[in-house]
């Protein structure tokens, strides 16, 4: 009669914690990205949203295009 309540609590232990929600799995977060400072105004943004011309990085065309003159 023991083996069978033990039986009987293992078995409802088992299925509660088999019933309960599991919070869902993060992926883990991206990689830093490398930050360059804007030839002409010194702002920094991510290497790849910058804009190279020349050997240089540009935070935006325009800034590029100003250096060009």
């Amino acid at each position: 009669m023991k083996f069978l309540l033990l039986l009987l609590a293992v078995a409802f232990i088992w299925w509660y914690l088999r019933s309960r929600p599991t919070a869902p799995r993060r992926s883990p977060p991206p990689p830093p990205q490398e930050m360059v400072a804007c030839h002409h105004c010194g702002l920094h943004v991510p290497e790849d949203e910058a804009v190279h011309h020349q050997g240089h990085a540009y935070c935006c065309p325009e800034h590029a295009r100003q250096h060009q003159r």
